[in-house]
C-alpha cells in the first residue's frame, strides 16, 4: 500500500513557486459546473494568501466592483471596443516612423 499524499515540501513549493507569473487577483466569470469541486481540491494546494486572491463571478455585473467599466470589453459589459488594438497599432506604426529600434527620434 502505497501513501500517495504530496510531500510537505512538494505541496509547498509546486502550486505557488512553479506558476509563472504573479497574479494580485484572479477573476473567474460563468465557471463551468465542473469546475467548483476542481477548485475544492485544488485550493487544499494552495496557501490561505493565494486562495483569498481568486473570485469568483455569477454575472458579468459583479465585474464592476473590481473594474471599471471603461476597460472591460462590451461582451462583459464593458465600454471597450473590440478593435481598440487598431487604433494602439496605427498610432504605435505612426511612431515608429519617428523613433528607431533605440527609441531616440531619427535624424537621418
Amino acid at each position: 500500500m502505497s501513501d500517495l499524499r504530496p510531500t510537505p515540501n512538494l505541496e509547498d513549493h509546486f502550486p505557488e513557486q512553479c506558476i509563472p507569473g504573479r497574479y494580485k487577483e484572479i477573476h473567474i466569470i460563468n465557471e463551468p459546473y465542473w469546475f467548483k469541486p476542481f477548485w475544492i481540491f485544488l485550493k487544499s494546494f494552495l496557501s490561505e494568501k493565494i486562495r483569498n486572491r481568486v473570485y469568483f463571478h455569477s454575472s458579468t455585473e459583479k465585474l464592476f466592483d473590481y473594474f471599471p467599466r471603461a476597460i472591460l470589453p462590451t461582451e462583459y459589459g464593458g465600454d471597450l471596443r473590440e478593435n481598440y488594438m487598431e487604433d494602439w497599432l496605427r498610432k504605435a506604426n505612426a511612431d515608429h516612423k519617428h523613433h528607431g529600434v533605440t527609441g531616440q527620434p531619427n535624424f537621418f
